[in-house]
């Protein structure tokens, strides 16, 4: 499996503007960020809402899942989705969210928006192909 270094990279969803870059939004994200980043032109499903039954389920489903539909996760749980890639190894992409720099607030999910746009506009070597897993960065990271 490939890791890269910390963000720093120059049901219903929509076809992406940005070719291969399809999230999938773990439970914890409410649906108006997807439906956010749908509006951006985006393609993005929020677990909670358009997949109703994965939410509570192991990881490693929710992984499953997001391999079969070609899904980059994005998430705060570091340590479980950890766990989940030693069981599904060829995923095509994990998005980790640091809490602290993206709070579950309007605020830090407008931020980790913005975050998610950029990272999708300018996306790492092979995200939403091979397994790689990407620390998310602030938006104002991403400028030139």
């Amino acid at each position: 499996m490939k890791r890269w270094p910390h963000g720093n990279a120059g049901g219903r969803s929509m076809p992406s503007e940005h070719a291969g870059i399809r999230f999938l939004l773990d439970e914890h994200y409410p649906g108006w960020l997807a439906d956010d980043l749908i509006a951006d032109g985006l393609d993005a499903v929020a677990l909670r809402v358009q997949r109703p039954g994965l939410r509570g389920v192991h990881d490693g489903r929710v992984l499953e899942a997001a391999v079969a539909e070609g899904r980059i996760v994005v998430t705060e749980d570091v340590s479980t989705f950890s766990a989940a890639v030693a069981l599904v190894p060829q995923h095509v992409g994990i998005v980790y969210c640091h809490h602290a720099r993206f709070p579950r607030t309007r605020p830090g999910l407008e931020k980790l928006r913005k975050a998610l746009a950029a990272l999708a506009a300018d996306p790492p070597a092979g995200i939403g192909e091979h397994p790689v897993i990407w620390w998310l960065a602030d938006s104002s990271d991403y400028r030139r």
